[in-house]
């Protein structure tokens, strides 16, 4: 069963004076309470946290005490007839009847679209009629096309129930219970195992669309569309229909328990029925009555929910949302029902009095009430009189049981109190007392019998009971009256409180500055009602002044009407009744009573009652309560976070908050800096009073703010830190605490102030001075270190350069054909010796590189058991001569590993080297190689001179060696050993070294294993020439270059800073082509630009340009990108060839080089030119779109200048001049630039174009040879004969007869 708490806590009585209306409950609508308008509303539920959720047409309505908010949902198709609402296990669904289910997210506040299962079943014509959720949470469905269970995402339709359900309910936790046209079943939820408990065959099938299981009584209640109400008794398995005479043949949608003895039924189009538990008695029917305000609003019942509290909740078609309330009631309020003759005649009551026969007077705005208690009847004088006054301000009995009754604009009436008819009337204009006040707002009966008029526009009066007259004061405009002693009467005027000396006549303001609306005194105290100001307390004796307005808890500043009773004062106000304690000047209002809160008393309308009771007028009739049992009533409710904003943005829209839990469940919330500005916003549940916040940020409030009704918090501009925000929620009297909480908040500061900022400055700090003394050393240590790779860049290319020189002119001579045996053996062995010096250079290259960081691996699959085993074979003779034996052994007989082959050489070398030199004589030296999965280990043992202790700690660092091998006298560098270290740690490898002095030395190297593809060996490696093989493999030349005079023609720029290079190369190279020469990039760059070189071979490193930017400037020009360039450079690293290819460079050579193959080089790259000529001559001749040029230059050009002239081919202007300008380049550079790519000039290229293109015309046959001359830009037929002739070998004439 549904199971709430109260959301508003309202008390009433139902009407008294009619028999017939004697029980029926008060319906209050929500659309009234809230002044909105939601009609259609179908299913109604309360949540865990006291909200009650009704669902419309429009929408989700949620509502709580003073506060609502409508939801809207997400459909995939709106064609939405009804919304069933259900909470379970604190989930809150939506089930539309086509299918379409909506899940509450209480994080984000939203619903969701959980399931459409209309769209997944693939059926528009799917209904579902009824939703449960289960303990586990999951969802069960009756629909039209059987029960489904829908469960962490799958939708399974269960095998026994696969035709139409009409409705199901629990009959355990473990079983539903299951209404089909067949009959009545019970399912297992667990083992889906069901039951047939009652099988409808005797009885026309009906539809269900309603379920109530009773427990108590194990019985299921059956609500149809058109049979009425049935039952079904679990344990005597009966079957019945109930009061099927009486109870309506109408659709019964809603059943629910509303006290231990009866059910509530809502039926459409019949309103609420209330039956007896048993079935057997109609005890009440609620219908709509256009004649009680207080009816249920609408007969279309949809829903009904009962709650902990006794309140019950109706949805209705038209209606929307109403309830009443099952309490007793406490307040008795009389109100005005249309065409109902017996009853108040209007509801706005301006005074109330009883006389002394036990009647009631009402003075209201249209006319006077007396209600006979004893009899409930009721009788109504001047009503709707329009000859006469309607509105009548105020009453009074006087001595003689008659009324006196003041209106507004008639003055004064004088009724009979036991018959009602008027005995005098005192109008302005009467000639009895024509000073009389048309409007008389108060009168008032002095402890003399005397009857004072108050009012306006008119003399201030007084009737002399005694003497029958009336008496005259001065003018006064008078809302309230009363009496201090018996000689003094106070005035309550428009302008404050004065004191009528009776006697003497005399007026003595005693306090200025407020509207009064009523007055009382308690001794010498005078409590006063004001407009605005609150209630004031004046004392007669001591003058002083005290003030209560709503910061002391009551519910308005405009109070209108007080009254003394059981020690209490109670006090009418513009927002409801309160009670105030003048001993300790607590109040307490009357939220709870709904009546006595949502009411606006009328001023000076009220009336202490025979009984006990005190009544009250208002704008919606009067109020009669009893003071002593409308005693206090226990504040209840919680505080409820509803949003909380963050630089006006939501924490539910703000990605970086993450939310995982609703915002009400935040304990604690952490924000950046500039998120310093916040809104929380607080809603008041559970309470019964119209409650108010009071809030405190700690840290950064000093108190706390005043409470209010204010229920959206702000703070701006906090600075960082921690704080606690404490919210407090009190009764609408201020008088209670009723519950309190916080919220921890957290701004976290900007970095720049942070302690650990500042501690970091000042280390900061602290650092850049020790690191200004350190930079000194260290600027001195680099500058060291930069003299020492200039020195060996530049040594090395020198010396490279020298060799150069050196092996250049000895390769020439070996070349010559008369040299003698030995002088060719001199010759080699020269050579063999600048090998072994470019090697060297080589070394220290490679130690430069190390040094600064520079080294590269070339990584390629290398078999190491070969490599181990060349690289010791290389060394046996070495051994040999030492007669020491070298024996190598290894666990495999091939292991391939990714390795940079070359630098391992190296490694393997070095320790072979240093273990044969530092061995004794007759010893051995054991080569292990040790291969595994992961990794390869070799070790190298020798049985020499060791290292001592110390030394080995030092090994590595370059330039040491120990002293035991400085005295062995053994040549070496000190840097081998370094190099092996560092190659080794290239590869992630690491060596470790175990020796003993005299008895020898262990070393160990361990490289994990590496596979790279072929792709990444293939570019690893680099089309050009190694400087360290380029000796070992020389190039097999003839002794003498053949003259080949094709070449001779051609322009070759040497450029060179190195004058003797430079002239050996021009002196090498001018027998074979045209050489040029230039010293640096900038000499050279001009001589190109102007005489157009056909090749340009060029030195890296020269001075103000270097050969580097050289080529990109060349390749990167239009006019020069077609001219080859060769790079020749001592750096031998293969990153710096490679960047030097990747400028455009088309070779690249090493220093020292042979003079015999740069020559070779020239002459191929020439050769390619002469091929790529052709290429670009079938180009003009048959077009293609295919690339002829790799320089993407060179490509277009060739293209756009064939392009020009077949737009120009009939143009007997164009010439060479029009073609470079068509191509934007010289005459004289589109000259070079075509004769360098095609070999032909432009007047060539034009010529072959065009006769190409008259072949195909004359081939053609559709013109004449005149015509085709024409066509083809020839002015001359007898010239165009002529090359025509020349070049195909035929005349026109002959190839158009063809």
């Amino acid at each position: 069963m549904k199971s709430t708490r109260s959301l508003i806590s309202i008390f009433f009585v139902a009407s008294f004076f009619l028999p017939a209306q004697a029980t029926s409950p008060k319906f209050y609508s929500i659309n009234n309470i809230f002044g909105i308008s939601t009609r259609e509303t179908s299913s109604v539920c309360k949540d865990d946290n006291g909200f009650i959720w009704a669902s419309s047409k429009t929408g989700i309505l949620r509502i709580t005490h003073d506060n609502y908010r409508l939801y809207r949902l997400p459909y995939e198709t709106a064609n939405v007839i009804s919304l069933r609402l259900i909470y379970q296990n604190s989930k809150l669904l939506a089930c539309a009847n086509n299918g379409q289910i909506f899940s509450y997210n209480p994080v984000l506040d939203r619903f969701e679209l959980l399931i459409n299962l209309s769209k997944v079943l693939n059926n528009k014509y799917l209904l579902a009629n009824t939703l449960l959720v289960d303990p586990r949470g999951a969802c069960w469905v009756a629909s039209s096309s059987g029960l489904y269970k829908y469960a962490s995402g799958q939708l399974t339709l269960i095998e026994d129930i696969q035709t139409e359900v009409y409705s199901i309910a629990w009959y355990d936790r473990d079983r539903l219970i299951i209404v089909r046209p067949e009959g009545i079943w019970l399912l297992n939820i667990y083992s889906l195992v069901s039951e047939c408990v009652y099988r409808n065959s005797s009885v026309t099938p009906f539809s269900v669309p309603e379920l109530y299981y009773d427990k108590e009584i194990d019985k299921l209640w059956i609500g149809t569309m058109s049979n009425g109400l049935y039952s079904y008794d679990f344990g005597a398995r009966i079957f019945s229909a109930i009061l099927p005479s009486t109870f309506p043949k109408q659709p019964v949608l809603a059943i629910e328990s509303n006290t231990d003895s009866t059910l509530l039924f809502g039926v459409d189009g019949q309103g609420v029925w209330e039956l007896n538990r048993s079935g057997s008695k109609v005890l009440n029917v609620y219908k709509e009555s256009v004649d009680d305000p207080f009816s249920l609003r609408g007969n279309g019942v949809y829903d009904l929910y009962s709650d902990s509290d006794r309140r019950i909740w109706i949805c209705t078609y038209s209606g929307g949302l109403s309830f009443y309330d099952q309490s007793s009631p406490l307040v008795t309020q009389i109100v005005h029902y249309a065409n109902v003759d017996n009853s108040l005649v209007n509801n706005d009551v301006n005074s109330i009095i009883e006389d002394r026969w036990g009647k009631v007077w009402f003075a209201t705005n249209n006319g006077i009430s007396c209600w006979d208690v004893a009899k409930d009847r009721w009788k109504k004088f001047y009503y709707n009189k329009q000859e006469q006054a309607q509105v009548f301000l105020s009453l009074c009995e006087d001595d003689q049981g008659r009324i006196w009754a003041g209106t507004y604009s008639s003055g004064v009436y004088v009724l009979d109190g036991s018959t009602g008819a008027e005995l005098e009337h005192y109008p302005r204009d009467g000639n009895d007392v024509s000073m009389v006040s048309d409007f008389i707002i108060d009168i008032f009966k002095d402890n003399e019998g005397d009857i004072w008029l108050g009012g306006v526009n008119g003399e201030f009066l007084c009737y002399l009971s005694r003497e029958k007259k009336f008496r005259t004061y001065s003018r006064q405009s008078i809302n309230a009256l009363g009496q201090l002693a018996p000689d003094k009467i106070l005035l309550g005027c428009t302008y404050g409180l004065s004191l009528l000396h009776k006697n003497t006549g005399e007026i003595e303001p005693l306090f200025i500055g407020s509207l009064i609306y009523d007055i009382l005194t308690l001794g010498d105290d005078i409590w006063i009602c004001t407009s605005g100001d609150g209630l004031l307390k004046y004392n007669y004796k001591s003058g002083n002044t005290e003030k209560f307005t709503t910061r002391s808890g009551l519910p308005s500043n405009f109070i209108n009407s007080i009254i003394f009773e059981n020690g209490f004062l109670w006090i009418g106000t513009e927002s409801g009744l309160c009670r105030f304690d003048p001993s300790d000047n607590s109040v307490l209002t009357y939220g709870s009573v709904y009546s006595l809160s949502r009411t606006s008393f009328n001023r000076g309308s009220h009336c202490k009652m025979k009984s006990g009771q005190l009544a009250w007028g208002t704008n919606n009739g009067a109020v009669l309560f009893n003071p002593i049992s409308i005693g206090e009533i226990p504040p209840s409710g919680k505080i409820y976070f509803t949003d909380l904003t963050v630089s006006g943005r939501s924490v539910r829209d703000i990605p970086s908050f993450r939310l995982t839990t609703p915002v009400d469940s935040i304990t604690s919330i952490d924000l950046e800096y500039y998120q310093n500005t916040i809104s929380l916003e607080l809603l008041p549940i559970g309470t019964s009073s119209r409650s108010k916040f009071s809030w405190k940020m700690e840290g950064f409030d000093s108190q706390w703010s005043t409470p209010s009704d204010n229920m959206t918090l702000t703070y701006t501009n906090i600075p960082s830190g921690n704080y606690t925000l404490m919210i407090r929620l009190f009764d609408s009297s201020l008088s209670q605490l009723i519950t309190e909480r916080s919220i921890s908040i957290n701004i976290i500061p900007p970095f720049w102030r942070t302690v650990w900022f500042w501690v970091l400055v000042l280390t900061f700090i602290s650092a850049m001075i020790m690191l200004s003394f350190l930079y000194y050393i260290n600027r001195l240590r680099q500058k060291h270190t930069e003299e020492k790779v200039r020195f060996f860049t530049n040594t090395a290319h020198d010396i490279r350069t020298s060799l150069t020189l050196i092996k250049a002119p000895v390769e020439e001579l070996s070349r010559e054909m008369h040299l003698s045996e030995p002088g060719r053996h001199y010759l080699h062995l020269a050579i063999e010796q600048t090998r072994r010096l470019s090697l060297f250079v080589t070394q220290l290259m490679d130690f430069q590189k190390v040094d600064i960081g520079k080294g590269q691996l070339s990584l390629a699959m290398t078999d190491v058991v070969r490599l181990v085993s060349g690289r010791k074979a290389m060394f046996e003779m070495f051994a040999k001569s030492k007669n020491i034996e070298l024996r190598f052994l290894s666990d495999r007989q091939s292991y391939l590993t990714a390795i940079d082959e070359r630098k391992m050489e190296k490694v393997i070398d070095n320790l072979i080297s240093n273990a044969v030199k530092y061995s004794y004589p007759e010893s051995s030296v054991e080569i292990e190689l040790k291969c595994a999965d992961n990794e390869w280990s070799l070790r190298v043992k020798d049985q020499g001179i060791g290292i001592g202790r110390k030394a080995q700690r030092r090994l590595f660092r370059e330039f040491y060696r120990g002293e035991n091998a400085v005295n062995s006298k053994v040549v070496g560098s000190g840097i081998g050993l370094l190099l092996v270290k560092n190659y080794v740690s290239m590869h992630g490898g690491v060596i470790r070294c175990d020796s003993q002095e005299n008895v020898g030395s262990v070393f160990e190297m361990v490289i994990p294993y590496k596979e790279i593809s072929e792709r990444e060996q293939t570019a690893a490696m680099l089309p050009v020439t190694d400087p360290e093989t380029c000796f070992a493999d020389e190039p097999v030349l003839p002794p003498q270059d053949t003259d080949d005079n094709s070449y001779k023609e051609m322009k070759v720029l040497v450029v060179e800073d190195n004058d003797d290079l430079r002239n050996f190369m021009y002196s090498a190279l001018y027998r074979h082509f045209k050489v040029l020469l230039a010293e640096d990039g900038e000499k050279a760059w001009e001589i190109v630009s102007r005489q157009m070189p056909d090749l340009v071979v060029s030195d890296v490193m020269m001075p103000k340009m270097d050969g580097f930017e050289l080529c990109r400037t060349m390749k990167s020009t239009y006019d020069t990108s077609h001219i080859p360039v060769i790079l020749l450079t001592a750096l031998s690293e293969k990153s710096e060839q490679l960047y030097g290819l990747g400028l455009g460079a088309d070779d690249y050579l090493t220093k020292p080089f042979h003079m015999g193959l740069l020559r070779q080089r020239i002459k191929a790259i020439l050769r390619n030119r002469e091929i790529v000529r052709e290429k670009a001559f079938k180009l003009i001749k048959g077009g293609s779109a295919e690339p002829v040029l790799q320089n993407e230059h060179n490509d277009k050009f060739v293209k756009k200048m064939l392009e020009v002239v077949q737009s120009n081919i009939s143009n007997p202007a164009f010439d060479k001049d029009f073609f470079a300008q068509a191509m934007n380049v010289s005459p004289s550079l589109l000259y070079k630039k075509m004769k360098a790519l095609t070999g032909l000039s432009p007047t060539d290229l034009t010529r072959i174009v065009r006769l190409n293109y008259s072949m195909e015309l004359l081939q053609a046959g559709n013109y004449s040879v005149t015509e085709v001359s024409e066509l083809c830009g020839f002015t001359s037929l007898g010239y165009f004969s002529t090359v025509f002739r020349k070049h195909f070998g035929k005349s026109p004439t002959e190839i158009q007869a063809i």
